[in-house]
Order: C-alpha cells, then sequence, then structure tokens
C-alpha cells in the first residue's frame, strides 16, 4: 500500500515538472511597472519608432538588453523585423539646453557647484551630442547656442553669475526656443536647475507645457533645497513632459544628478518597425520588456496620420440617358472647356473691336512701304511666299479678316511698329490666342485647378503688351537721344548746300537705328512718289514723339511761309536740349519722393509676401474668414486711394 502511494506521488511531481517546463518563462518572470514611453515618431509613417526609457533604480532597465527581450503587439499581433537599437549607440545627435537658475540665492558655492556638475554632464554625453546654455535671473540670458564644441561650452558655463530675482518661466520658454530651428534634431531634452519658485516671469507654468509639449522637448528637473524651495511648478513641468524632478539637499549632490540624468538619456532605446495596420484608424501598442526574470510592459495608442475613411456608399439615382452621360467622360469635358476658354477669349476680342469707333484710313501705296506693302491680299502675299496655306496661316488670315473690318489690325500694326517689330497684326493676335489657351489648358491638365488656370491665362494675356510697351517706351527713348544730334547733322548740311533729301540721306548714313530706318523708309516713301509733308507725318505718326511732331511742323510751317530751315533746325535742336536739362533736373529733385512713394507702394505688398512664407496659418485667417476678407478688401480699396494720390503728388506737369 505505501509502494503504491510512493509511486502515485512520483507520477505527480514528473507531471508536475513536466507542466513547468511547459509554461512561459514570462508566466514567472517577476513583474515591475519600469518601463516609461518617452516618445513616438510617426513622421514617416508606416514607419514606427517608439522611444522608452526605466524608471530611475531600475533592474530591468541596468542590464544591456537586446532584439530578443523585447515583444510588440499592434492590436494584439505581434509585430516581426523589430530594431532595437540603444539610444547612446545611433549616430543621431542628442541636443540638451542647459538651464541654470543664476538668482542671487546661488551666489557662492551653488552656482560653483552647478558649473562643475554641468560640464561633468556634458563629458559624461557623447562627442556628436550639441549643448546649449541658458541661465535666468531678473532677465535671461543665452550664454551658449547648440553646439558640440566642449570648450566654447564650459568656457560659456564659467560666465554664469549669480544675482538678482528668478524668472524660471521666462528662462524655460527662451530655453525652448533654442530648439525652434534645429529640425534634424529628433532627440530634445531640457535640464532645468532652480533653487527657489518663480518670482518675476512674465510667462506662466502652463505656457512652460504647453511650448514644451510642442517642441516635443523632455524636460528633467533639479530642486536644490533651499529657503525658497518650491518644487510644484518645475515638477509638474517635468511630469507633463515625460521627464522627472530630481531633488538635492545640498550643491554637493549636484554631480549625482546630473550624473543619473546622463545614463537616463543614454540608456534609452529607439523600437523601429514596419506597422501592420496602415489602414486602420487608431493603433494600440504594447511593448513588453523581459530579461533575468524581471518583466515590464507599457501601452500607448496613437492614430494613423495618414488614416483616409472609406467611401460613403453613394445611392444611385436612376441612370442618365446616353446622351447625357456622354459629357461626364474626360475627353468631352476637355473638349467643352478648350471650347468655353476659346469663346470667352474671342469675346474678349471682339468686345474690345466694339469699343473702337471705325477709322477709314486712306490706304496709300506707300505705308507700310519697307515692312509689307498692305495694298496686296495677304493670303497671296503668303501663298507667293510660301508656295502654300498651313494651318497657322489659315487662323492668321480668318483673323485679319475679322479684325481688319472695325480697324484693330491697323491698331496693332502701328504698335508694332512702333516698337520696331516687322510681325504682322494679324500674326501677333493669332500668336497671343494660340498662347493663352494652350497655356491656360496645359496647367489645367496639370494641376486640375481652375483659378490658378485663370491666373496663368491673365498673365499670357497680358504679358505681350507689357513687352510691347516696354520695348516701344525703349525704342522711343534711343530715338528721343538721337534726336537733337541729327537735327544739328540736317541743319549743317543745309548749311553746306545739301538739299533737304540729300540731308535725309545723310541721317541714314551716318546714325543708327531706330533714326536711320525710319529715315530710310521716310527716303523710300518719298521716291516712291508720296510729299515730303506726307512722309514726315507717317514717320511722326509711328513714332509719336512730342519733339520729333514739333519738328515736322516747324519743317511744314517753313515749307508754306519761307525761312531759313537750316536756323530753324538749329532753334529746335536747342530748344531740345535746353528742355531735356530742365526735365533732368526735375527728376533729379523729386528722385526722393518717387522712390519713397515706389516704397510705400510695394512694402505692403512684400510683407504680405513675407508673412505668408514665414506664418502661413496666421495670414490665412485674411482669406478664410469674413472679417479677413472684408479687412483685405478695404486695405485694396485704401491702397488704390493712396497710389492715385502718391502719383499725383510726385508727377510734374509740364
Amino acid at each position: 500500500m505505501c509502494t503504491l502511494r510512493y509511486g502515485h506521488t512520483i507520477r505527480i511531481a514528473l507531471a508536475a515538472i513536466l507542466l513547468f517546463m511547459a509554461l512561459p518563462v514570462s508566466v514567472f518572470a517577476q513583474e515591475t511597472q519600469d518601463v516609461i514611453i518617452k516618445n513616438t515618431d510617426i513622421d514617416e509613417y508606416p514607419q514606427v519608432s517608439i522611444y522608452l526609457n526605466f524608471k530611475e533604480g531600475s533592474e530591468l532597465g541596468s542590464q544591456d538588453l537586446t532584439q530578443e527581450n523585447f515583444n510588440v503587439l499592434e492590436n494584439g499581433e505581434k509585430v516581426k523585423d523589430l530594431s532595437i537599437e540603444r539610444v547612446a549607440r545611433i549616430t543621431e545627435p542628442i541636443g540638451v539646453v542647459l538651464v541654470i537658475d543664476t538668482s542671487g540665492s546661488m551666489i557662492g558655492k551653488p552656482i560653483e557647484d552647478a558649473q562643475v556638475a554641468a560640464s561633468l554632464f556634458m563629458d559624461e554625453m557623447r562627442k556628436i551630442d550639441r549643448f546649449a546654455v541658458v541661465g535666468f535671473a531678473d532677465s535671461v540670458t543665452v550664454y551658449s547656442k547648440f553646439t558640440s564644441d566642449r570648450m566654447r561650452l564650459k568656457d560659456s558655463i564659467s560666465q554664469t553669475v549669480a544675482w538678482g530675482e528668478t524668472s524660471l518661466f521666462d528662462g524655460l520658454m527662451i530655453a525652448l526656443e533654442q530648439f525652434k530651428d534645429q529640425e534634424d534634431m529628433k532627440h530634445r531634452y531640457l535640464i532645468v536647475l532652480s533653487d527657489g519658485m518663480d518670482t518675476v516671469s512674465k510667462l506662466t507654468v502652463q505656457d512652460a507645457i504647453a511650448k514644451a509639449q510642442k517642441e516635443k522637448v523632455t524636460i528633467y528637473s533639479i530642486a536644490l533645497l533651499s529657503y525658497d524651495f518650491n518644487p510644484v511648478d518645475i515638477g509638474n513641468i517635468s511630469k507633463s513632459t515625460g521627464g522627472e524632478l530630481m531633488v538635492a539637499a545640498n550643491s554637493g549632490e549636484l554631480k549625482e544628478l546630473y550624473r543619473a540624468i546622463s545614463r537616463k538619456i543614454r540608456n534609452q532605446y529607439r523600437i523601429s518597425y514596419t506597422s501592420l495596420w496602415p489602414n486602420t484608424e487608431t493603433i494600440e501598442a504594447n511593448i513588453a520588456v523581459e530579461k533575468s526574470g524581471i518583466a515590464s510592459s507599457a501601452k500607448i495608442s496613437y492614430q494613423n496620420p495618414f488614416y483616409a475613411p472609406p467611401p460613403t456608399k453613394i445611392v444611385m439615382g436612376p441612370q442618365r440617358p446616353f446622351y447625357l452621360a456622354i459629357f461626364d467622360t474626360w475627353w468631352m469635358k476637355l473638349i467643352l472647356y478648350a471650347a468655353f476658354f476659346a469663346s470667352i477669349t474671342l469675346f474678349l476680342y471682339a468686345f474690345t473691336l466694339l469699343i473702337f469707333p471705325p477709322r477709314q484710313i486712306l490706304k496709300q501705296r506707300t505705308e507700310f512701304y519697307g515692312y509689307k506693302p498692305v495694298s496686296r491680299n495677304l493670303e497671296d502675299e503668303i501663298r507667293e511666299k510660301k508656295g502654300r496655306l498651313g494651318f497657322f496661316d489659315r487662323i492668321v488670315i480668318l483673323i485679319s479678316r475679322l479684325a481688319a473690318k472695325r480697324g484693330f489690325v491697323e491698331l496693332f500694326e502701328l504698335r508694332l511698329e512702333r516698337a520696331g517689330m516687322s510681325i504682322r497684326g494679324s500674326e501677333f493676335m493669332s500668336l497671343h490666342i494660340i498662347s493663352v489657351i494652350i497655356s491656360s489648358l496645359g496647367v489645367y491638365l496639370l494641376a486640375r485647378n481652375l483659378l490658378l488656370s485663370l491666373v496663368v491665362a491673365l498673365i499670357v494675356v497680358l504679358g505681350p503688351f507689357i513687352l510691347l510697351n516696354f520695348k516701344t517706351s525703349q525704342r522711343l527713348k534711343k530715338f528721343h537721344d538721337q534726336l537733337p544730334d541729327t537735327l544739328q547733322l540736317i541743319s549743317g548740311s543745309l548749311k553746306a548746300g545739301y538739299s533737304f533729301n540729300q540731308a535725309l540721306s545723310m541721317v541714314v548714313d551716318e546714325t543708327g537705328p531706330p533714326m536711320s530706318d525710319e529715315f530710310r523708309r521716310v527716303l523710300s516713301e518719298i521716291r516712291m512718289g508720296l510729299p515730303e509733308r506726307d512722309a514726315l507725318e507717317n514717320m511722326a505718326r509711328r513714332m509719336n514723339s512730342e519733339h520729333f511732331n514739333w519738328t515736322v511742323m516747324s519743317v511744314n510751317i517753313q515749307r508754306e511761309v519761307g525761312g531759313n530751315l537750316a536756323e530753324v533746325m538749329e532753334i529746335i535742336t536747342n530748344t531740345i536740349r535746353e528742355r531735356d536739362r530742365v526735365m533732368r533736373q526735375i527728376k533729379a529733385l523729386t528722385a526722393e519722393g518717387r522712390i519713397s512713394a515706389y516704397i510705400l507702394i510695394g512694402l505692403p505688398i512684400f510683407l504680405a509676401g513675407a508673412l505668408t512664407i514665414i506664418n502661413r496659418e496666421y495670414v490665412s485667417l485674411l482669406v478664410t474668414t469674413r472679417i479677413g476678407l472684408v479687412m483685405l478688401s478695404v486695405a485694396a480699396i485704401l491702397m488704390i486711394i493712396g497710389i492715385i494720390w502718391i502719383i499725383k503728388i510726385i508727377r510734374i506737369e509740364y
């Protein structure tokens, strides 16, 4: 009987041993709550990086952990292919701002021990890590911006001097500002040492917490016991940012506390993996760490930054007839848009034709000699030149027929002649319309933005006219500069016994464009039978120069009443030169007013553009709110009134 009982006991013991071997080790591991999740980086989701640390004195945190010691579950499913790195071994720099209390209560040994402890902390960290030094008393002083130069940093720390009151919260805000332009710095810490409560700050503890959370900075606090000791505020700041509060009974303990913070920072781990739930809105991650019979875990949840809810089911109505459904196709939409835009463009041209009254212009055979003979049919001229009509040629002929009925072609050709361009008016209009249509359609097809397409169309519509005006003004200025010397040359030739036509021929030979080109055309018209009076008036009409109009008027009067033409030319030359001298003086005297006007006109536009680049969210209120749009409208009206007023002030009538 005893033997049976003994055998039964052995069997029970063997079963218990087998059951023990079959159970996971984690069942018998000692559970702790040592893991602290510091940060979760999902900027490159689905790539996830989780930074974790361990509580002070944790046995698990003091061990060297490897990938086998970590286990991650996402929404209950195990994550494979984990990448585990200790922060002390990663190649990315750690950024730390050392914030030191330099108020009067730190005079003597406390400030000296703080300087030594801060220097020792930097020696404990890695060479690639970067530090900044900030001190706070009555005011805040930035002793050093971020740098990895240890000698420079230690020299900055040695310059701290204790004096005045305590502006703790202001000091924290200025210290957090140091991270603003450090985009490459993913590991951000701030260590603040203070021996008392805030007394003179303009900001509050909530301001400091909000700023730290925005910049993703972990704040470690060291409270040095003193008569004014009150660690509540800095304790709340540290707790809200994932840091810790440490208390030093005297300044001699600062070295060890700074060493402990250095170990905490360097002993962090980064867990990297690819998320298993790229199309899930909320993701819960459970991180478990186990080694040497000690286990700990922590949970964190975050929102998927790229989650897109599934499209809602659309209740379909009755099927549309096929002849209406065809308008939903992309090519039909493209045709409709092209037709609409072409019709709008042609309407604008037609409307412009209507506002210009018809002009009956005598077609003289020498009017466009040197450019093109308009007495000939345009289609015949193109056929003679090319031998056949192309697609573009047919468009040019069609536009020429439509626009010539109202004198619009003559207007464009006159402006093109003034700019020194030999292209026909009908060709210019054809190229203009085609450019507007192609550019706007191209932008719309690429960007799918109607407003951007309209802006591009507006630029293409106005661009050629701006260029035309610029070339016209440049050519007229050059003509004006040549005019006094040209009239002097004509006067000298007449005094030497040359005829008027020979004097004009001398101008063609001795001067450069545009003067030589215009007078060559005048001579050609005279040789073709046009009277001198009409040839010169044609030139005056083309150039639209006030000074040359005087010259032509004087020549015509001299032809009618007689007199010394050479002397008349000299008088006109002296008048033009004297007038130019006076105008240059006026321009110099009004230069200050004009540059002030340009600055006043351009400054609001420049500031608006700069603010849009620097702080788009701040400026967006002007275009996203009703009161903002009203303010913009009022500002635009006031700007227009101001511009008109300024132009009236600086413009000198003569």
